[in-house]
């Protein structure tokens, strides 16, 4: 293994899990892609599920498994006053946030200090940031035209999350004009991978 290996799979955003040996103290970096067929299969598969490093036992070895995860990616659509309170939460769990809003007066440095913005449509943005398994998108706008066009966009990709702002009846039309326009294997509003987000308010 490279020494600097380790740093150029978090570098490309590639997860990775470094065992060590406790008792030979050889070490092996196990590529995300490879773990089914490495002997740890199991323990790595649960460590990097977890993201937990940590020691474990197989056939009376001891390994120290130190797990290289990507930096979680918050894709917010809307540079709106809840990815304002957002953005401070998201980076004292160390998370990274990017903005993507065409509306030039609401994506602003001044609004979103040491933010990435993209003041741009999400079609033009989002293809060029790409989405891993380690991204999450959160539609804020309640703007279809700015929400449904990055909606289409994130169920095409590989992202862990997808929520969308809006009351359960609002999603649920959203969902329904999607299915219309959207390309692929989706054939009702509960086969798209999209969550209602926000809290419930109870009247009376």
């Amino acid at each position: 293994m490279r020494r600097d290996q380790p740093g150029i799979e978090r570098a490309h955003r590639r997860a990775a899990v470094l065992v060590t040996d406790l008792q030979t103290h050889t070490q092996r970096l196990v590529l995300e892609s490879e773990i089914a067929r490495d002997p740890l299969s199991a323990l790595l598969s649960d460590a990097l599920r977890m993201c937990k490093s940590g020691v474990v036992e197989h056939e009376g070895h001891r390994f120290f498994l130190t797990v290289q995860a990507p930096v979680i990616r918050i894709i917010a659509i809307g540079a709106v006053h809840i990815s304002q309170a957002l953005v401070p939460m998201a980076k004292q769990l160390g998370h990274d946030v990017i903005i993507v809003d065409p509306r030039e007066a609401f994506a602003s440095p001044e609004r979103f200090p040491d933010v990435t913005i993209h003041a741009e449509w999400p079609d033009v943005a989002l293809p060029k940031l790409g989405a891993d398994r380690y991204t999450a998108y959160l539609l804020l706008t309640h703007d279809p035209k700015i929400d449904d066009a990055a909606l289409n966009f994130a169920l095409k990709s590989h992202a862990f999350y997808i929520g969308a702002l809006g009351s359960r009846k609002t999603h649920g039309k959203r969902i329904e004009r999607l299915i219309i326009i959207i390309s692929g294997p989706y054939m009702s509003v509960s086969d798209l991978r999209c969550w209602a987000i926000g809290l419930r308010v109870e009247h009376g």
